[in-house]
């Protein structure tokens, strides 16, 4: 069989046919010549109108049903719809027709409408300066001609066009009309056909090639556009629950997860058929007969006769199977970034970039002819035939079944190519032409999850404690391909959990308790262990203290908090002290109340407590300011030892109000000022075996000889005397070395001691109270015994009982006693100044200051004062002197006026002696009846003789006139003894002979007891 393969294809597209006309049988054929004429691109404005109904919620017309969306913002006429998208469907033909139509081949050539045919809308177009800000256009196409389908999102967010009150509901509350215009363009065509004249040819042959499309016969769907976003803030290093709290200073990291793209995917398998119609077929036959003749003759003749004929047929309903795979939607997203938003962010904001890799691309075609390619119309030959009539001229037979069955021999495949789509490079959906069948496609595979981090993300050192804020999380897809334009960026919620911004500061702070100095009778007991938040620490006056600021310390038992070192928190550490201080080295100086930095890794700082300082009670403060602690105010509130409760409603600190912490922490240390009692001495003994002792041979100018309490001073340092010259006085204790030589009874020794502190006023003395002892002369038998004498009108008066009235008088400028000269200018000078404390505006009122320190040297300070009876002394005012520093020697700005300093510091003077004639029983002896005179006489064995009597004094300030509480102890205080832990009195001595004496604290003189003054003024007898 010879095939022809000849003709034209018309192809038909959207199952409409365009028929090729031809004219058979040699006619004169004609032809049609269209012209195509276009309009510019002209604007129409379509609109989405929403309405609110009684519920608050907006209705829109949707292509066919209402959509119902929520209302976003108040209930006012503020109120939008919520960002929805709507299908709409417009009839071109209710818009204006463009008046003027231009040849596409010739500009010059124009038309109207009204001249041409198959007018259609083409080339819907966005208005790219209202998209996005007045709606968002999604997709967009031409159906029909003249039917515009539109999907389109408007609502809150974008502009409106116009919004009127059309209505309230029963609570009176508005119902808007809310317009959106969607302003577009589109563009119109149509045609007009000329008819020309052909010349005459042979007919032509023609056949035509029709695409049926039996609809959708099978889908491959598939998306995900809505991910599972998920992120934390956490502390960088791990060391802190950021929920609970982690300080200002420290790192964060950021951690976010999300699928790595978003796609949509509808791919719609596309099956039909193509019917291949007037398929030209032609057959060539041979006829061939004979025809009989008789002539006149009867003779019989035959003519053969042969003809050719060509039959010619047109076979129709070929048909051949296709399919082929398109994509409806194929909408691809790639994620980009989070974002997180937390006041513990560096700027309260962080970006993390996704790392990714998509990519994404593909081209659709809706027509079937960009997808189905059949083979070539054939024009069949079939095989000539002869057929022989015999006697008569055969009929050519009918071909058409041969034709049709040559043609399905002989019409191909149809070929095909489907959409393409590619994903992450791979192709997805081939578009590779095959034959009647497109391959299946593969789906877009499921989206892994990618990981975002941010770390070393730090906290301002300078942000406020904030308790639990709020913190906000999202994901955002930007579009990688959109087969239909109709894919826009999108961003995605997620929750994070909440951070704690508390900076830690505390302050345990513990100072020096000088208990081995505090000298006081009755002062507050400490706890056992010391306890600072309970305990009255003792600061003595001249003396160094110490306070610590320690970092360390209990704070919130969360995750790095705890009991550690918060060092790195704090940004500053103050002391303030309700008193004068100098530094240890007394290089500085701080007035009271002043608030001392004290660096931060300096943990304990020494002081110095100026000898002004007012006895009493004090309270020290202590602050510890936190890093991120305001400038100013009350520096974002205080707390008592750590800043731990949170949230604290007490403060208002900006940003976190009363969600925030304190951002100082205080403490406090209750402390008593103490002054000092010390440094007696004896300075002068009236026996005249000690006058050399005192007196240099002109029996007047001193030696400056005395005798100390020990070989130390006021605070256990060597004071530089000899064991020579300390107390008590007794045999051996003479410079010359006179063995034996202890002082005569009746003779008096002079003594002065010191005090610190509030011993300056007219109430305040020193009370001296003695006991005896005797010890016989080898040293044994010491005991405590009572001393009686005889006055003028009683016979063995017991010292120390109501009939021991005998008082002693005592001058304070006497000669030998070596006051001073600066010490008595120092009391005038006081006494002049604070005269109405001490009863004295009468006596300087005649006086000018210089005069009366004249007169108060040369004859006030010169009285004879009553210091008490044997069995007591009371050293007063007018026996004793300032010696404190004076006004150039402080500084100017102390807390109490610099000129009256000189009286925080005194001396006292005093003299004791016993009765010449004294007699000494054992303790407790009571003489009584048997002591009247012609009983009992001096030589009575009871009366203890030979050996010494030891004079003891208990030595204690009396503090404004209280005698039922003496303020200080000279031996007894609770916490220490000045007389032997500080001065270093020897409790024991082995004399010249060998003989060791045992003592107690608090002996000062050793008398002979059978050696008393008379004997030193007894006649000479000659024997």
């Amino acid at each position: 069989m010879k095939l022809i393969k000849k003709g034209t294809i018309a192809v038909v597209s959207f199952f409409s046919i365009f028929i090729c006309l031809f004219i058979l049988d040699g006619s004169l054929t004609a032809s049609a010549k269209r012209t195509y004429y276009e309009s510019e691109r002209v604007p129409i404005t379509p609109a989405v109108h929403w309405w609110q109904i009684d519920d608050g919620h907006f209705r829109a017309k949707n292509f066919d049903a209402e959509l119902e969306v929520p209302m976003v913002g108040k209930r006012d006429e503020s109120a939008r719809p919520k960002q929805s998208a709507v299908n709409n469907k417009l009839n071109l033909n209710d818009y204006p027709m463009p008046t003027v139509f231009t040849n596409v081949n010739d500009k010059s050539d124009k038309k109207s409408p009204s001249d041409l045919k198959g007018l259609e809308a083409l080339n819907p177009e966005w208005d790219e300066r209202a998209n996005g800000k007045q709606y968002i256009g999604n997709t967009k196409r031409v159906v029909q001609g003249h039917y515009l389908e539109i999907k389109v999102t408007t609502g809150a967010g974008l502009q409106d066009s116009d919004v009127e009150v059309y209505g309230h509901n029963e609570k009176g509350e508005v119902k808007l009309n809310v317009k959106y215009d969607v302003p577009m363009y589109i563009q119109w065509r149509g045609y007009i056909d000329d008819e020309e004249e052909g010349e005459e040819e042979e007919p032509l042959e023609a056949c035509s090639i029709e695409f049926l499309l039996e609809g959708d016969s099978a889908s491959q769907k598939g998306s995900l556009i809505q991910p599972s976003p998920t992120g934390s803030i956490s502390s960088d290093s791990g060391e802190f629950d950021v929920v609970q709290g982690i300080p200002s200073s420290e790192y964060l990291r950021a951690d976010a997860q999300s699928e790595e793209y978003l796609y949509e995917q509808d791919f719609v398998q596309k099956k039909g058929k193509t019917v291949f119609n007037n398929v030209n077929a032609s057959k060539e036959f041979t006829l061939k007969w004979r025809t009989k003749e008789t002539d006149s003759k009867g003779k019989v003749t035959y003519t053969n006769h042969e003809e050719t004929e060509t039959k010619k047929v047109a076979v129709s309903g070929i048909e051949r199977p296709f399919s082929y795979w398109e994509i409806i939607k194929y909408n691809v997203w790639k994620l980009t970034h989070s974002e997180f938003t937390n006041y513990a962010l560096p700027g309260e904001f962080l970006r993390i970039d996704a790392m990714t890799n998509v990519s994404a691309d593909g081209k659709h075609s809706d027509n079937v002819e960009d997808h189905v390619f059949p083979p070539e119309c054939p024009e069949i030959e079939l095989p000539p035939e002869t057929i022989d009539g015999g006697d008569s001229k055969p009929d050519v037979p009918d071909i058409e079944d041969e034709a049709k069955a040559a043609a399905e021999d002989e019409i191909g495949e149809n070929e095909v190519e489907n959409d393409r789509a590619e994903f992450k490079g791979s192709v997805i959906m081939d578009d590779t032409r095959t034959t009647t069948d497109g391959p299946t496609p593969s789906d877009v595979p499921p989206p892994g999850m990618i990981q975002m981090t941010a770390r070393g993300l730090l906290i301002d050192p300078l942000k406020t404690n904030y308790w639990q804020s709020p913190s906000t999380g999202k994901v955002f897809y930007e579009p990688v391909f959109s087969i239909d334009g109709s894919a826009s960026a999108m961003e995605f919620p997620f929750d994070v959990n909440v951070v704690t911004v508390h900076t830690p500061v505390v302050i345990y702070a513990r100072a020096s308790d000088d208990k081995e100095h505090d000298q006081r009778t009755k002062p507050p007991l400490r706890s056992t262990p010391p306890d600072p938040d309970k305990d009255r620490h003792a600061f003595i006056l001249d003396r160094p203290f110490t306070v610590t600021l320690p970092t360390k310390g209990q704070h919130r038992n969360i995750p790095g908090y705890g009991d550690r070192d918060f060092s790195k928190y704090i940004k500053e550490k103050q002391v303030q002290f309700p008193f004068d201080v100098y530094t240890k080295t007394k290089q500085g100086f701080y007035p009271a109340n002043t608030w001392i930095s004290v660096p931060v890794d300096i943990e304990s700082v020494d002081f110095f407590m100026p000898v002004w300082v007012p006895e009493g009670q004090y309270t020290i403060k202590f602050r510890s300011f936190a890093i991120n602690a305001l400038p100013n105010g009350d520096f974002g509130g205080s707390e008592h030892h750590a800043n731990i409760t949170i949230p604290n409603p007490a403060f208002n600190v900006p940003p976190a109000g009363n969600m925030s912490a304190a951002h100082v922490a205080t403490d406090s240390i209750e402390v008593d000022v103490v002054g000092r009692l010390y440094d007696f001495h004896v300075t002068d003994i009236t026996d005249f075996n000690w006058k050399s002792v005192f007196r240099q041979s002109d029996g007047f100018t001193p030696t400056k000889n005395s005798y100390w309490v020990g070989l130390n001073g006021i605070d256990g340092d060597p004071r530089g005397n000899s064991n020579l010259f300390t107390l008590p006085v007794r045999h051996g204790s003479h410079p010359d070395g006179y063995a034996n030589v202890a002082v005569k009874t009746g003779y008096a020794f002079k003594f002065d001691m010191k005090t610190k502190g509030n011993m300056f006023g007219k109430k305040d003395a020193i009370r001296i109270k003695p006991t005896f002892y005797f010890v016989n002369k080898n040293g044994t038998g010491r005991q405590e015994v009572d001393l009686y004498y005889h006055d003028k009108t009683n016979y063995f008066v017991k010292i120390g009982s109501e009939k021991d009235k005998i008082y002693r008088e005592v001058k304070l400028n006497e000669t030998s006693r070596n006051v001073p000269q600066e010490e008595l200018i120092s009391n005038a000078n006081y006494y002049y100044r604070h005269a109405n404390e001490f009863g004295l505006n009468d006596v300087i009122a005649g006086y000018y200051p210089a005069s009366y320190a004249r007169k108060y040297i040369k004859h006030f300070s010169k009285d004879s004062i009553e210091t008490g009876p044997y069995g007591w002394q009371i050293l007063n005012w007018k026996l004793r002197t300032y010696r404190g520093p004076k006004e150039n020697q402080v500084p100017p700005n102390t807390m109490i006026p610099a000129n009256d300093i000189v009286a925080r510091e005194q001396t006292w003077y005093g003299e004791y002696s016993l009765p010449t004639k004294v007699y000494a029983v054992k303790k407790g002896t009571e003489i009584g009846a048997a002591a009247q005179v012609g009983r009992i006489n001096e030589n009575h064995p009871m009366f203890l003789k030979d050996g010494y009597i030891v004079v003891n004094f208990n030595i204690e300030t009396i503090r404004d006139g209280d005698v039922n509480n003496p303020y200080l102890q000279y031996i007894d205080a609770h916490y220490m003894n000045q007389w032997y832990g500080m001065e270093g009195f020897k409790r024991s001595f082995v004399d010249k002979y060998g003989y060791t004496f045992n003592q107690r604290d608090g002996d000062v003189m050793f008398y002979h007891g059978d050696q008393g003054s008379d004997l030193d003024f007894a006649p000479s007898v000659t024997h």
